[in-house]
């Protein structure tokens, strides 16, 4: 089984460690096999977001504490985790609103960027609330410095190209019956 990296260990390159304990499954045991190849395969990271829109159809966007650019509430699936239940649980830490997830209106790959390899972002609907929701929002202060629903042209001018790109595909998505067949798009396109 794969158990870590060595860094830097032989003429300055790393080396994949491996080990077989003698109580490990046996391979020949499906579940010595798959926990074999989950020790090695790659893994992708999953991010979830929400797409939760005022009466007036302004989107809910986060000025976050980690990055200059706004983006949609939600955060890392954590393993194990249903991408679906992940942000219902992000948006209710981050910003104390309890809000179902609704269906899922985009699946948006992203590229490695800034440092980050490349994941999965999924965008669900968290439906059509009165503006004064905003009232009731309390702050992850560590991740959120705000909350605001904003137009389109906000979006744009708040958050980073392929942000803007993914809320314009999902909002198109809703718009066009989402839900009953998510999109795809590659950095939101």
């Amino acid at each position: 089984m794969r158990e870590g990296v060595a860094r830097g260990v032989a003429d300055e390159n790393d080396r994949i460690v491996y080990a077989r304990l003698a109580g490990d499954t046996p391979l020949e045991d499906p579940r010595g096999f798959r926990s074999l190849l989950n020790s090695f395969l790659p893994r992708k990271r999953a991010i979830s977001q929400m797409l939760i829109r005022d009466d007036a159809a302004r989107v809910l966007l986060c000025q976050l504490t980690y990055k200059q650019d706004w983006d949609l509430p939600g955060g890392v699936v954590d393993v194990g985790e249903s991408p679906q239940l992940a942000v219902a649980r992000e948006v209710e830490e981050e910003l104390g609103l309890e809000i179902a997830a609704g269906a899922l209106l985009l699946t948006d790959w992203l590229p490695p960027w800034g440092g980050w390899d490349d994941a999965l972002c999924l965008v669900f609907d968290g439906g059509s609330h009165e503006s004064a929701i905003l009232d009731r929002v309390v702050k992850q202060a560590r991740e959120i410095r705000s909350a605001e629903f904003c137009t389109l042209e906000q979006v744009e001018k708040r958050c980073a190209d392929f942000t803007a790109r993914r809320v314009r595909a999902a909002i198109e998505q809703l718009d066009a019956g989402g839900g009953r067949s998510a999109a795809y798009t590659e950095s939101g396109i």
